[in-house]
């Protein structure tokens, strides 16, 4: 009976997730033009958003529905906010530049 709990639980928290992380990845593929201060607003209302859908799939259960609105929220906050970071690094010239020597060769193959 505990494992079908925790099986429960598991299937529940993926059913959860899944939707907020994916459309927080959709939102940071989708809003590459936008400014950073444009995106970081408009990323806390769509995770907002998506989490007040959750009332109207699962209705008003006291606990377990604050509790699926919050993970919603965060997955799709901790989603967007990982994407924004990948992306942002991406842009960003690297600190410390390979140095190059001059006349260096790579080592032969010794095959």
């Amino acid at each position: 009976m505990v494992i079908a709990l925790l099986v429960f639980l598991f299937v529940g928290l993926i059913v959860a997730v899944t939707p907020g992380a994916v459309l927080g990845y959709a939102f940071v593929a989708l809003s590459g033009r936008l400014s950073l201060r444009v995106r970081l607003p408009l990323l806390l209302v769509l995770a907002a958003g998506s989490a007040a859908l959750w009332l109207g799939v699962i209705g008003a259960v006291k606990f377990w529905g604050a509790a699926v609105i919050v993970v919603s929220f965060t997955a799709t906050l901790v989603s967007g906010a990982v994407f924004l970071l990948r992306e942002a690094q991406r842009r960003r010239a690297p600190r410390y530049p390979a140095v190059v020597w001059p006349g260096w060769q790579p080592p032969a193959d010794s095959r």
